[in-house]
């Protein structure tokens, strides 16, 4: 059965949204827009929720549910590991207890996903996604004072991977890096499965050639250590894929440098009918895929 749901991804200088038609095995997107924010900080307020609404009604997409990106400050992830599900102890209690205390949060003034990694052993390995819903709920109440209604809330870098693990490679392992003048995050899939996310501290698109190419060697060794990684986890040397999303995927000196180092390894994400996709879309799509969404 087919939904349409719109994605929007809210960083800190620009909102971008997706309006989407999800059916069980495909996507296509409808409508797509962007604007700059007018305010800055994590947290979307009313001004800017009010010019986006606008912005989308006269862009033509239609009324339907939403999935915002969660404030970059709310969003926190580690790897746990937990007892067997056989031994019967209490996984979900014993998650969210070992997350809270990590990060130093209230036991209750969080949402927590997680999902199984590969690993050996009896015990239980997953990686865990917290949102904090103090933050998160001050968009969503700007966002529904302007008309629009928010039905999930998802972190941005795992929208990503879903988009991600869509593309068409023989690889094992993929990266997808978002590079933009803001920031950067890079995600690692193995066989679909998000296996690491990282925000690499202080990298930045730049804003000449010479910082285009301090970004991109550095980005590069980021993809080798998050590759390195995800095969010694897996314990494999997996082929590896990797797309370069956000600003980055539009930055000649960048790409041409990344496609030197990588070659053919680079694989950018494409729609289910083939048709390439616009990197700064990526997220917005991924979070309109989000699982167990009504």
């Amino acid at each position: 059965m087919a939904a349409v749901r719109t994605g929007i991804d809210i960083s800190p200088t620009t909102i971008t949204a997706a309006q989407v038609r999800v059916t069980d095995s495909r996507w296509v997107v409808l409508a797509h827009a962007s604007m700059n924010r007018r305010s800055s900080g994590p947290v979307l307020d009313r001004e800017d929720a009010i010019a986006l609404e606008s912005l989308l009604f006269r862009r033509g997409f239609a009324s339907a549910p939403c999935v915002i990106s969660a404030p970059e400050n709310a969003i926190r992830s580690t790897t746990l590991e937990l007892p067997p599900i056989k031994s019967g102890a209490p996984i979900d209690q014993l998650a969210r207890a070992e997350f809270a205390r990590r990060h130093k949060l209230d036991a209750h003034g969080f949402e927590l996903s997680y999902w199984a990694l590969p690993a050996s052993g009896q015990s239980l390995h997953v990686m865990a996604v917290g949102c904090e819903t103090g933050p998160t709920d001050e968009a969503i109440v700007a966002l529904e004072s302007a008309g629009l209604l928010v039905a999930g809330v998802d972190d941005s870098t795992r929208a990503l991977g879903r988009v991600l693990a869509s593309v068409p490679t023989l690889a094992t392992v993929r990266v997808g890096a978002r590079l933009d003048a803001w920031g950067a995050s890079i995600v690692v899939l193995h066989h679909g499965t998000v296996l690491y996310m990282r925000s690499p501290n202080g990298l930045v698109l730049g804003r000449d050639a010479i910082e285009h190419a301090e970004a991109a060697q550095r980005l590069a060794g980021e993809i080798d250590a998050c590759v390195a990684f995800a095969r010694h986890r897996s314990r494999s040397h997996a082929p590896a894929s990797v797309s370069v999303l956000g600003q980055a995927a539009q930055n000649d000196v960048l790409m041409d440098m990344l496609g030197q180092r990588f070659g053919d390894a680079l694989a950018q994400p494409v729609a289910p009918d083939g048709s390439p996709l616009d990197p700064a879309l990526a997220v917005a799509v991924g979070l309109t895929l989000l699982e167990d969404l009504a």
